[in-house]
């Protein structure tokens, strides 16, 4: 999925340990079940149908979702992508730095992209729920949701 020296700290732990640190060991050493959990169903999100919209329950919006309806004159596709649209470094903007982190945000994205739309697939089977991450002209990168 991305290579593991996107990671500095995880590799500076694989080498403090001479090549014996794995991904499981960073995970027990930095986080928590609860975090856990809560990554669980980051990776996993909760959906909600909303007058036929696939909307993701923790971006869900009631008020949001009026205005979009009305903007877009009820067209169900651009309803979903922009009520599930979301920045991806914001998930995490209240723990970062001042250092550049375009490829881990890019990572996370692709990430994203990929066990959202297996969760999807695996819930929703008969759907086809579309997930996209692109890159803005201003360099930032965004997933969206939808069906087609």
């Amino acid at each position: 999925m991305f290579k593991d020296e996107i990671n500095e700290e995880f590799m500076d732990f694989k080498e403090a340990n001479e090549g014996d640190f794995t991904w499981w060991n960073y995970v027990n050493m930095k986080s928590d079940i609860h975090t856990a959990l809560g990554f669980a169903k980051f990776f996993y999100p909760d959906i909600v149908e909303v007058e036929g919209c696939f909307l993701l329950k923790d971006k869900f919006s009631q008020k949001n979702f009026s205005r979009w309806k009305k903007d877009y004159q009820n067209n169900k596709v651009t309803i979903e992508k922009m009520m599930n649209l979301y920045q991806v470094k914001d998930f995490f903007h209240i723990n970062v730095g001042e250092e550049d982190l375009r490829d881990q945000i890019q990572a996370l994205g692709e990430a994203l992209r990929k066990f959202w739309s297996l969760s999807f697939k695996d819930r929703f089977p008969n759907r086809n729920i579309v997930v996209s991450v692109f890159e803005e002209e201003d360099g930032e990168f965004f997933i969206t949701v939808h069906e087609q």
